[in-house]
């Protein structure tokens, strides 16, 4: 028997009533004797209670038989004497072995009660009802039976609800609310009187902790109540039995001779019954022999007397009768445990099977049915699934079947009613083949192989495809498709369980798993979608991808079911909301977002309007789901039972369920966390505060459970001992808390410094950490266990093994050490992450750790040997938690890109890793002819993409080419970048980073950059053969002031020459490489004519001294640093150290490959080299002695030495930033963060390196730890918005250098509009080409551009926040802009007048757009509205002719010419948005877009 969980604890199986917990509170209700009166009230308490009224509770609905008055009558006198008596306990508890007849006592209980008025309601756990299981009901059924049983009662439960909702209330308050409250001794509900609530069979309900939660608040309320209790059940726990106010009631200490006793009467009286019906009465049957024989065999269990004499009963006859009498007296038990009386009961079992097989074929099959069935099937549903083909004949010969067994088997009238066991005992005789004999056994496995096959066949027979396909609307709401569904309760039993059959059956040997392989294959090829719309008409999506889940990771399972599982559950998962309202679009919207090379794919996508065809995975990948969380993920942690992982932001918890990553709860702390911890069951959550304290939520209700308030920081928080306590730490103590009693066990204080950052499993041990130490400790006793080897300041995160044995820390270097607990030795280093490690965790079995970084990696290692085994990209920002499922096969990572991704990661899986490229999108833009996208990243480029195939072509770079060169200042202020012929001056203390200076003077493409060492003169060396000495003269300018005025292109020009301070000529060839002496009055330069020139800078013939020897272009040149001698590398593969004044080669070193790179250490005795063949070259010039340095993969482009001359540092092609020990010739750091070839390298002092790339990517780096400190990521002209002509001939781009850039698309020319002094954050053309208009998002000025003239006509200022779109209506007179807060405003251009319209309750994404002159089309994160221009309001008619598509709020995307055809695309993470006549296009917070395309001719 299957018993109905909780939702939260049995997720697997949720059913659709119980959707939420108590908020759909729909309980079972005893109707009684004494009805209320008031009509109105009766009607109100349902309304409050959402009362459903199921049958199946009450002791007048059960099946239950009166025990026999004459053999119970001691008993039930005690039992009735109790309850009459107002002085004794108010908790009756009688327990007993099972078969003692505990129910049948609490039954006639009932009934005496009853007749004696005093009865106030009862409960009874059917085994035939399994929503008797489910305890959630129990508090209101009580409840509302009791109101039912008293007018008082019911209006003071009316009193108790007013203002309050019973959905929202945990398991205390609702106690305290329908039961306590009312109920009250004060309030005396029954006029003075007390009733008794009967409460029978806890024991069979598994959710045990619910139930003794239950109990636990029965004894703690029992004096406030005008209530009293019997309870008869199995013993459930050792913690009631000094309970106050408990009268124990135990039927197992009962003398065995009053037992025997007993027993004896209730044989007579059962068989004296049947002898009357026989007319035997007095004629010497039953013997005394007879009976002497069945109380001797039946003694000390009812159940065993109880089942005679019902199989005696049964007969068809009176010979039978006789017949069976004599067999039960003359058959011996069956051979087992001397003395046991289970085996007298086994041996009676076996008679009534072998006389049931006399009269049926078919009781095995209906056995086996029944024994392994996970719900209670009716006797059509199991006719069903046996005889599928012999309708009622089947249903004829089940019920033959069950007749014959109907002394073993509770079969419930009504046709939809279940067939269960009368007692346990009976399926553990048929499932043990010793108990047995194997003569009557039954092997499980064998009938779940059957019933999975049977299941298989019965879906692929009634999973009626007509039924589904034949709606012709695929956008059929669920009710819709309930109507035309027909699920009967088979097929249903199919649907559900044959997933758990087919699991089951793979253990059975009987050479027929090839059959059964062949129907799951069978079933996946062509049933699966059919079968999932059947379950979401059931409400058990959950409960499908759960099962999938199971059958995909079962070792026996083929590889090819393993995968179409998995499939079909991730497609479940996708989709889980779209499905469970609109059924049908899993042929349709669900197929269109999952991987076009998915097998489930390739065989059920149709050929409909909707196709995404850029932007999807070519297959699954590792991440499972992308949960979005609005702010900065800080901590994720799993439920022990891995099947919910709780996430916190700054102000929020939310949990999920794993398999459908369906949101089951967000709770609001008052406070800022600390940390978190989720129950095995995730029904619970703890949590510690930064201010101190901790706080438990039930997470069902969401409501407070326990707070207890320190004023500490609570550091870490685990739930322990079966979920039972909570323990927490902060820097002053450790603290256990019972979550049951809601108090305070233990609070251990700490003689050591520190705070806790992870406990043990079993919370017997703790990590202490502080600045200095990493101490073990065991929190029982506050004893230090070890000291590890490591100071605190240097560990980022640890945690302990699930053992205690272990540890694993992760260091702001980016390494992973682990230690032994006992010895606190180190045990291994993991290398791999290239920044601090964040967060580590081990696996259930502590086999793996789990670590997740600032580089945005997550990485899987093995404890065992310490090796990488996977790693996990996807996250374009820090990593800030980690945390591995217990079962081994998840991960989920929280970070600072506002998600948490739950990842596979189950030992063998494909390594299928994503190429996308995470940089975030910044703008959008479509073709007139829609066939190619155009979009921009947090990058330079604009990247075009064929909306048809998703094939990108070759991107445009805008705003000059990449940076060629880059060199820092020696006071590390600023950076001077080349990009093509200009050189451009930025200062690191102003941001946004934009050029502070622009520089042009040189006719072809700079080569080479250098500071002078006063940084006040920078040096150029061009392809123009020209050498450029530049006075920067770097101003102040007042970022968020007016401009002063605009400036004549040709004065602008000649303030740029003045800034030129001379210009050397002298070189035949590119000059490569330019370098100044340390006193700034010289310089050096390398050139592709082969030759080294010395220039005085201080004389007017410039040029003193040229160097001939290389046979090769000069790409590097130094001097050292007292200007004495020049080091050049060559193309020619040589390094030569020549002397300044005379030109003389004193040193000269060939290697293998060009130089790129060389440096004079500081005291010049040194010099480093850096080779095109991945080589440093250390060369002493006294000893001659060369060191070679090995490790990067590409080009060395640039070296510096140290100043204490102890390490070198490169940078190379390969985008590294490599620190190098002399001594050792070892690399000693490598720190990972470029992108793109490293150009510049530059130590600042000793513990700080400056480097710089390609891309104009500058970064600090700390020499000790190899950390990242800052970063300036491509200079000045990333992209910010872009926009195309309506022609496509003209590509207009606002960059974050200030400027807007016109490309055109046929010729290439370039040009440039210049006066926003803040990134132009939104762009658009008007109608005609014409004109332009420009938004910054930062300096709050709108303005409008003549394309021809390339000149500003008008501006104006906006609001007070932040712009960030812009749109031009098609007759220029009206400019609409879109505020950061979702103000839109309208500027008229000849006028000048702003005036406010409308605010939209999303925030504005560009680009906006005006469909005509009255119309404007604004695109929000969530939806795309048309408003009109003139009311402000929306216009819902203009949206149902707009020739674009509309994403409405709820994630459809509208077709333009039928909004009736619509696609389901909900995406977390749109930084922006555009759409025209065929298709809409997202760019993504995590790099890439999604195109999805409507075509007009598909269905």
């Amino acid at each position: 028997m299957e018993c109905n969980h909780n939702e939260m604890n049995k997720l697997s199986e949720r059913d659709d009533r119980y959707e939420k917990f108590i908020g759909k509170l729909k309980p079972v209700y005893t109707s009684l004797a004494i009805p209320v009166t008031n009509e109105a009230v009766k009607n109100e308490l349902r309304k409050k209670l959402s009362v459903r009224i199921i049958s199946g509770s009450a002791y007048s609905s059960t099946e239950i038989e009166r025990c026999n008055v004459v053999a119970r009558e001691p008993i039930l006198k005690r039992v009735v004497d109790w309850a009459h008596d107002n002085t004794q306990e108010k908790v009756c508890w009688m327990t007993g072995m099972a078969g003692k007849g505990k129910s049948t006592i609490a039954y006639t209980l009932c009934e005496r009660l009853k007749d004696d008025s005093i009865l106030g309601a009862s409960f009874f756990c059917s085994t035939t009802e399994d929503e008797t299981h489910n305890m959630r009901n129990l508090i209101p059924t009580i409840a509302y039976a009791l109101s039912e049983n008293s007018q008082r009662m019911a209006d003071a439960l009316l009193r108790a609800l007013e203002g309050k909702d019973v959905g929202d209330m945990n398991l205390r308050d609702t106690f305290t609310t329908l039961i306590s409250s009312p109920a009250s001794v004060s309030e005396s509900p029954f006029r003075g009187q007390t009733r008794i609530v009967v409460l029978d069979g806890f024991d069979q309900v598994k959710d045990r902790e619910r139930v003794e939660a239950i109990l636990s608040l029965v004894f703690e309320h029992a004096d406030r109540v005008a209530l009293r209790f019997f309870i008869s059940s199995r013993p459930l726990s050792d913690r009631f039995e000094n309970a106050p106010q408990l009268k124990p009631f135990d039927l197992d200490k009962h003398p065995e001779e009053e037992v025997r006793g007993h027993i004896k009467l209730y044989v007579q009286q059962r068989l004296g019954e049947l002898a009357t019906r026989l007319r035997d009465q007095g004629k010497g049957w039953p013997t005394e022999q007879q009976v002497e024989a069945v109380v001797d065999r039946a003694s000390p269990l009812f159940i065993y007397a109880a089942t005679v004499c019902s199989y005696v009963g049964e007969a068809k006859n009176k010979d039978q009768i006789k017949r069976r009498l004599q067999a039960v007296v003359d058959k011996a038990p069956v051979k087992g445990s001397p003395g046991l009386a289970t085996d007298k009961l086994y041996a009676l079992y076996a008679q009534i099977i072998k006389a049931a097989g006399e009269e049926s074929n078919d009781i095995n099959s209906v056995l086996g049915v029944i024994i392994v069935a996970r719900d209670h099937l009716s006797i059509q549903s199991i006719a069903s699934l046996l005889f599928p083909n012999d309708g009622e004949e089947g249903e004829n010969r089940i019920s033959a079947a069950l007749s014959a067994l109907r002394s073993v088997l509770s079969v419930s009238n009504g046709q939809n009613k279940g067939v269960g066991v009368i007692h346990t005992s009976f399926p553990d005789f048929l499932t043990d083949s010793a108990r047995s004999n194997e003569m009557y056994y039954l092997n499980p496995s064998e009938y779940h192989r059957k019933l999975a096959t049977n299941c298989l066949y019965m879906m692929e027979k009634m999973l009626n495809k007509d039924e589904i396909e034949g709606l012709e609307d695929p956008y059929s709401p669920m009710d819709k498709v309930k109507e035309r569904v027909n699920i009967s309760g088979a097929l249903e039993y199919s649907c559900v369980h044959w997933i758990s059959h087919v699991i089951e059956a793979y253990d059975v040997k009987l050479g027929s798993a090839k059959e059964l392989e062949e129907a799951v294959t069978s079933f996946f090829e062509v049933r699966v979608l059919r079968w999932l719309v059947y379950m979401s008409v059931l409400g058990k999506l959950s409960h499908a991808a759960a099962s999938l889940r199971k059958l995909e990771l079962h070792s026996q399972a083929s590889a090819s079911i393993r995968r179409a599982s998995m499939e079909a559950r991730r497609l479940t998962s996708q989709s889980h909301s779209l499905l469970e309202d609109y059924p049908l679009q899993i042929y349709y919207s669900a197929l269109v977002r999952i991987p076009k090379k998915s097998d489930i794919a390739k065989r059920f996508r149709r050929d409909w309007n909707w196709e995404v065809t850029s932007g999807l995975a070519g297959d699954w990948e590792r991440c499972e789901g992308v949960l979005g969380m609005g702010r900065w993920v800080d901590l994720v942690v799993f439920s022990n039972d891995s099947r919910m992982v709780a996430a916190y932001t700054r102000d929020k918890i939310r949990i999920w369920s794993v398999e459908d990553l369906k949101e089951l709860c967000v709770v609001s702390p008052p406070d800022d966390l600390s940390c978190i911890a989720l129950s095995s069951d995730g029904k619970i959550v703890a949590a510690g505060f930064k201010k101190g304290g901790i706080q438990i939520w039930d997470v069902e209700t969401k409501n407070e459970r326990v707070r207890d308030i320190s004023e500490e920081l609570i550091s870490c928080i685990a739930f322990i001992n079966k979920d039972q306590e909570v323990i927490y730490g902060s820097s002053k103590s450790i603290c256990r808390y019972s979550v049951k009693s809601d108090e305070q066990l233990t609070d251990i204080k700490l003689k050591l410094k520190g705070r806790p950052v992870s406990f043990s499993r079993d919370g017997k041990r703790a990590i202490l950490k502080d600045y200095m130490y990493i101490h073990i400790i065991n929190t029982e006793t506050d004893d230090k266990i070890s000291t590890l080897d490591i100071p605190g300041f240097e560990v980022q995160a640890a945690a302990i093994s699930r053992d205690g044995e272990k540890i694993v820390s992760g260091l702001n270097d980016g390494k992973i050490r682990t230690f032994d607990v006992q010895s606190g030795n180190e045990e291994s280093r993991l290398i791999g992450h290239v920044d601090a490690v964040t967060s580590v965790a081990f696996s259930g079995d502590d086999q793996r750790m789990v670590s997740g970084s600032r580089d945005g990696s997550v990485r899987i290692w093995s404890v065992s040997d310490g090796k990488e085994e996977t790693k996990l990209v996807g996250h374009p920002k820090w990593v800030t938690s980690v945390a591995y499922s217990d079962d081994g096969l998840r991960v989920a990572s929280g970070s600072w890109d506002r998600t948490v991704r739950i990842w596979s990661v189950e030992p063998g899986l494909e390594e299928r890793q994503s190429s996308v490229d995470r940089r975030r999108v910044t703008a959008l833009a479509l073709s007139s002819d829609n066939q190619r996208v155009f979009y921009a990243k947090e990058d330079r480029r604009i990247h075009i993409r064929n909306v048809d195939d998703g094939k990108e072509e070759h991107p445009l770079i805008v705003g000059g080419d990449h940076v060629n060169t880059v060199a820092i200042s020696n006071d590390g202020r600023h950076a001077a970048t080349a990009s093509g012929k200009q050189l451009q001056i930025y200062d690191f203390n102003y941001s946004p980073y934009v050029p502070r200076v622009n520089m042009n003077g040189h006719e072809d493409l700079i080569l080479s950059v250098a500071f002078s060492p006063d940084n006040k003169k920078v040096a150029t060396g061009s392809r123009d053969k020209t050498i450029r000495i530049w006075d920067p003269k770097i101003e102040e300018e007042d970022e968020g002031g007016e401009e002063k005025g605009d400036e004549e292109e040709e004065e602008k020009k000649e303030k740029e020459k003045k800034k030129e301070k001379r210009q050397l000529e002298g070189h035949e060839n590119s000059v490569w490489s330019v370098s100044f002496s340390a006193d700034g009055s010289k310089l050096v330069s390398g050139s592709s004519d082969h030759t080294i020139r010395i220039w005085d800078l201080e004389s007017e013939s410039p040029m003193i001294k040229t160097l001939r020897g290389h046979s090769g272009p000069v790409l590097c040149v130094a001097f050292s640093s007292d200007s004495q001698n020049v080091v050049s590398g060559s193309h020619d593969k040589t390094v030569r150290v020549c002397d300044v004044k005379t030109g003389e080669v004193k040193q000269q070193q060939a290697y293998g490959d060009s130089i790129w790179s060389v440096a004079f250490s500081p005291n010049n005795s040194k010099i480093v080299s850096g080779c095109n063949d991945h080589t440093i070259h250390v060369w002493d010039l006294e000893g001659d002695k060369v060191v070679v340095l090995e490790g990067h993969t590409d080009a060395v482009l640039c070296v510096a030495f140290s100043p204490d001359q102890q390490r070198v540092v490169s940078g190379s092609h390969d985008t590294t930033v490599r620190l190098w020990d002399l001594e050792t010739g070892k690399e000693e750091r490598r720190m990972i963060g470029h992108t793109d070839s490293v150009q510049f390298v530059k130590f600042q002092e000793d513990d700080t390196v400056f480097s710089a790339s390609h891309n104009g990517s500058c970064r600090t780096w700390d020499v000790q730890t190899g950390k990242q400190e800052t970063m300036v990521d491509g200079f000045g002209n990333r992209v910010e918005s872009i926009a195309l002509s309506s022609d496509d001939r003209l590509l207009a781009v606002g960059l974050k250098d200030r400027t807007i850039r016109i490309l055109d698309m046929e010729t290439g020319n370039e040009r440039m509009m210049q006066g926003h002094t803040a990134p132009v954050g939104s762009i658009a053309f008007s109608d005609n080409n014409e004109k332009i208009v420009s938004m910054s998002t930062d300096d709050r000025t709108a303005r409008i551009w003549n394309v021809e003239k390339m000149e500003e006509e008008k501006r104006s200022e906006i609001g007070p926040h932040r712009a960030y779109s812009a749109a031009l209506s098609p007759d220029s007179t009206i400019v609409a802009l879109g505020e950061w807060d979702g103000t839109i405003w309208f500027w008229n251009v000849e006028t000048g007048a702003m005036a406010e319209k409308f605010e939209s309750d999303q925030r504005i994404m560009s680009p906006m757009s005006f469909i005509d002159d009255t119309h404007l089309l604004v695109r929000s994160r969530d939806a795309i509205q048309i408003w009109n221009v003139e009311t402000g309001e929306e216009d819902e008619n203009v949206a149902d002719t707009a020739n674009v598509p509309i994403l409405a709020r709820d994630g459809w995307i509208y077709s333009p010419s039928a909004h009736s055809t619509r696609c389901w695309f909900p995406l977390d993470g749109i930084s922006s948005m555009i759409s025209n006549a065929s298709c809409i296009v997202f760019g993504l917070y995590l790099g890439g877009i999604v195109v999805v395309k409507f075509r007009e001719s598909r269905r």
